[in-house]
């Protein structure tokens, strides 16, 4: 028996857990990511964090993956950030397996996330399956035949940054008019701060749950408004599921898979989101051209990265003992 850790970098949050060779999560520990404090910052919590972890088990730990929230190059094993200060470029793989001492690998959190699901949540049993984020970000991870897509330039599932419109504001990736801008974690809470800036009594449920301040309004503020009936939170939710019920037309179309897993905070709204998202894909879908494509949610919850990087270090430390290639 053997177990491995798994490391969930996020922009919110972040993750160290310890699993045991069935992918059984056995123990955690977890954060708050601060932006202000830095990558070694970041790095130093996941060093400590990892030794306690191992500290609290008799049984062998046989290699470490990690998910990290931001563009990756697998192949190099090096955070490629485009939007996260100070991870630009660094080789996070190596730095891992040179400090806790195993074999250790990384990938983004889409493709983590997707790996999680299909292994252990809502992609059980399917052959072809994509997961989408959709949390500060959105993001995809695409599985076919059990292995991640990941194209060319480790540009496959960025669909949070396909251009859906000549309008909108600049994207995190520094274009316009990206699906991110438009139905996104982030999105959301600037809907709801442009509405308590204009017309603060109209919104007056989401201010109450942020404090009574509008810088303070979050896309959790305004799906929790959402769901207590708030006519404008409702609104807003709304305006960002047809968004996504179109981007999920335009994954249907071109990828088919069996099954569509989303997940991520903002997905968590449930039927608030997923009825508008339901009935925008019946109005633009077509009489034609009918798809049997399964739309679910993410059965491990914002957890899915985590289980997923767990996943790449068992296939790691199985390749390890029998001395396959990656």
């Amino acid at each position: 028996m053997n177990n491995v850790l798994a490391v969930d970098i996020g922009g919110t949050h972040f993750r160290v857990g310890l699993f045991d060779e069935g992918g059984r999560r056995l123990l955690i520990s977890e954060g708050d990511t601060s932006r202000v404090e830095g990558r070694e910052w970041m790095l130093e919590e996941v060093r400590r964090r990892a030794r306690d972890l191992v500290e609290k088990t008799d049984l062998p730990v046989k290699a470490c993956g990690a998910s990290f929230g931001g563009p990756v190059d697998f192949a190099r094993q090096r955070v490629v950030s485009v939007h996260t200060p100070g991870w630009q470029d660094f080789a996070l793989g190596e730095w891992m397996a040179r400090t806790l001492g195993l074999p250790s690998r990384v990938d983004n959190d889409a493709n983590c996330g997707a790996l999680g699901e299909y292994r252990y949540g809502a992609g059980r049993g399917s052959d072809s399956m994509v997961y989408i984020t959709i949390s500060t970000g959105i993001g995809a991870g695409i599985i076919i035949g059990g292995r991640a897509l990941r194209g060319r330039d480790n540009l496959a599932g960025e669909l949070g940054h396909i251009p859906v419109s000549e309008s909108g504001t600049i994207c995190s990736c520094g274009a316009k008019g990206c699906l991110e801008t438009f139905c996104s974690g982030s999105a959301i809470a600037e809907r709801g701060r442009e509405w308590a800036q204009r017309r603060p009594e109209s919104i007056d449920r989401v201010l109450e749950i942020s404090g009574g301040t509008p810088d303070q309004i979050t896309a959790r503020s305004v799906v929790l408004a959402a769901l207590e009936g708030d006519s404008v939170a409702r609104s807003i939710v709304e305006e960002s599921a047809r968004w996504l019920g179109r981007a999920l037309l335009i994954v249907i179309r071109i990828l088919n898979p069996d099954r569509i897993v989303l997940g991520g905070g903002v997905a968590q709204a449930g039927s608030v989101l997923l009825d508008p998202v339901r009935e925008t894909m019946r109005e633009f879908g077509s009489p034609s051209v009918g798809y049997s494509t399964e739309i679910v949610l993410a059965e491990l919850e914002n957890y899915s990265p985590l289980y997923g990087a767990a996943a790449m270090a068992l296939d790691l430390a199985g390749q390890q003992e029998t001395g396959s290639s990656v």
